[in-house]
């Protein structure tokens, strides 16, 4: 029968016959066996302290992987992922809370981003989009980061893409096969279209760029991509040929009231404020009955 027992007065460290590093062992652990020679008992006492060590090892290990913010094997092959140190204090503290938003649009802009404080807001967020790269093709730092968090807290995430005449289409398109994490995407891809990226184009030759690079896009996803646009813009240069796609249109006095298309997003704010997020975010909302699954990709694009 064994006994555990703990008993520091058994231990004689002062006799020559005993291993001091073997009774060090032994301090909370002993075991009555007085029928066992020695030696076996301290095969037994080492291979006991052994396991209990192997098993106290695997504990702390399985805690430390379940709990550690790591950038996970997707991103082996992309560049190191970046968590901003700004802002050091929250610029709105003094402003309320935004409310009756669905969803928000984030870029490195936002800075750092307290994903644990957004996540158990009372006003979180059903959706995310994040900005993969900006007019000037250039990756943005903290996307990958910010994909990674999404997914950590269970918000549906998407990416969009700024899209440039100054570059070709070809050239947007391989970015966005380098940059994009497709297989963590569960919005389709947005593509946004805006002053800053087409000044001075002709609006057949834009109309032509943006087409070719949706289907790209299409054939890669499996879904139309959503086009965003402000209305004005999208009036003047996108309309008609984009009229059957998922249109998310930006106008921050009123609703959309385009008579010829049925945005399902309407970007209604650039100051919003949202709880874990210390500068001003986009705001949106779900318009002409469209929810979260008008957004979502087919689960053969996942």
């Amino acid at each position: 029968m064994v006994n555990l027992i703990v008993d520091k007065n058994r231990i004689d460290v002062n006799n020559p016959k005993n291993d001091l590093r073997f009774h060090l062992f032994c301090l909370t652990l002993q075991i009555n066996m007085p029928d066992i020679p020695m030696h076996y008992k301290k095969i037994i006492y080492l291979n006991t302290a052994f396991i209990i060590l192997l098993l106290t090892g695997a504990g702390i290990l399985v805690i430390w992987e379940m709990t550690r913010e790591v950038a996970p094997p997707y991103l082996k092959d992309k560049p190191r992922h970046v968590v901003p140190d700004w802002p050091k204090e929250d610029k709105l503290a003094n402003t309320e809370y935004s409310q009756f938003f669905d969803g928000i649009d984030i870029s490195e802009h936002q800075g750092r981003i307290f994903w644990d404080s957004l996540s158990m807001a009372s006003q979180k967020p059903r959706f995310i989009f994040i900005r993969a790269f900006g007019k000037d093709a250039r990756r943005d730092q903290t996307y990958h980061y910010n994909i990674e968090m999404a997914r950590k807290y269970h918000i549906p995430v998407g990416t969009y893409i700024f899209f440039t005449m100054s570059l070709s289409v070809e050239s947007q398109f391989r970015d966005f096969l380098e940059i994009v994490d497709l297989p963590l995407q569960d919005l389709r891809t947005v593509i946004d279209i805006e002053d800053l990226s087409t000044p001075y184009q002709n609006t057949a030759h834009l109309k032509d760029s943006v087409l070719r690079l949706a289907q790209l896009i299409e054939a890669e996803i499996g879904a139309k991509p959503i086009i965003y646009s402000n209305q004005g813009y999208y009036k003047r240069h996108l309309a008609p040929t984009f009229n059957d796609y998922p249109l998310w249109i930006a106008h921050y006095s009123h609703e959309p009231d385009h008579p010829e298309i049925r945005p399902i997003l309407w970007q209604r704010s650039e100051r919003g404020h949202v709880k874990g997020i210390w500068t001003y975010v986009d705001l949106d909302n779900f318009i002409n009955g469209a929810n979260i699954s008008s957004l979502m990709l087919p689960k053969k694009g996942r």
